[in-house]
């Protein structure tokens, strides 16, 4: 009797342990996994529907590629879809020189609490067509070129269509400058063969772009030239006056360009291009230094050295 009672303990103890085996691992706590790895995403994933097992098939290549699951992957698509205002206004020119965020959007940047702080704020501002008469409170030669465009009448005539206004090409907050590498892009947005807005401006863009960047050199190499002549003590009267006139059109062409008549503009940066050139060449000539003289006596020297070295290997 009492062995098939220790039989029974024995036996029941054998499913208790097998039972506590099955059930641990499921009510055991989930390990401690770094952030962002794959079982944060997939442990509880089930195949249960089409789009699930989707992400595990995309799991299972992943690892066969030996790609772990990381935000750095990603980074480009949140940036596109979370990006922050802020985040983009603090790398942008206006960041640089404390244009805050007041200055384009009103509010009272002394004030703590949001809604004091808010106070005077107004949607109007907002508004992509009335972002010309704001940005040129700073901007005045530009508003001025600008009201000159075709550009500017488009955008004031309410036409259907391109019509850009400040913010279609530097952006809200960013705040950028195209280059000329980029410009022929940019532009063919609006002028291209399908809405047959002059498709040959774009390429004339970059090539005016491309000259004001040429300018900007030969400029700086004048400039170089004039100051060390001027050091010299040499009379460089003309040559900076004919700099001073190119410096005049290089500081310009940002508002000129800004009136989006590209004849014009090149124009002027040719003209910018000439005075430079002329500054160098009105630069005084240099004398050419006097060319130092041979110690006294040295033909003579090498004369009778070279007698004494022919006596000598004759005698040998």
């Amino acid at each position: 009797m009492l062995e098939k009672n220790v039989s029974k303990i024995i036996i029941g103890l054998i499913f208790v342990l097998i039972a506590l085996q099955v059930i641990q691992p499921a009510a055991s706590k989930a390990p401690d996994l770094p952030n962002n790895s794959c079982a944060d995403c997939h442990r509880q994933l089930l195949f249960s529907s089409e789009s699930q097992r989707q992400f595990i098939d995309i799991r299972i290549k992943h690892l066969e590629s030996g790609i772990s699951c990381s935000i750095v992957c990603h980074e480009d698509k949140l940036n596109k879809s979370t990006a922050s205002t802020y985040a983009m206004w603090s790398i942008s020119t206006h960041a640089l020189f404390e244009v805050t965020c007041e200055k384009c959007h009103g509010g009272n940047p002394s004030k703590v609490l949001k809604q004091e702080a808010h106070n005077g704020i107004s949607n109007l501002s907002l508004e992509r067509a009335n972002t010309p008469e704001m940005c040129g409170k700073c901007h005045m030669a530009e508003l001025d070129q600008f009201k000159n465009s075709q550009h500017f009448k488009r955008l004031e005539s309410n036409q259907e269509g391109p019509a850009p206004a400040c913010i279609t090409c530097h952006q809200a907050h960013s705040v950028r400058v195209l280059t000329a590498s980029e410009i022929e892009d940019f532009c063919s947005n609006c002028h291209n063969n399908i809405t047959g807005i002059n498709p040959t401006v774009p390429k004339r863009a970059e090539n005016a772009l491309s000259s004001a960047k040429e300018l900007q050199l030969e400029v700086a190499t004048a400039k170089s030239s004039v100051l060390a002549a001027k050091a010299m003590g040499k009379d460089v009267t003309v040559a900076e006056s004919e700099l001073e006139s190119a410096n005049t059109i290089l500081k310009n062409t940002p508002s000129v360009w800004h009136r989006f008549n590209l004849t014009y503009f090149d124009t002027e940066v040719q003209k910018g291009l000439t005075d430079a050139k002329n500054a160098e060449k009105a630069m005084p000539v240099e004398t050419a230094g006097t060319v130092p003289t041979k110690a006294p006596g040295f033909e003579v020297l090498l004369m009778v050295s070279g007698i004494l070295a022919a006596y000598l290997l004759k005698r040998h």
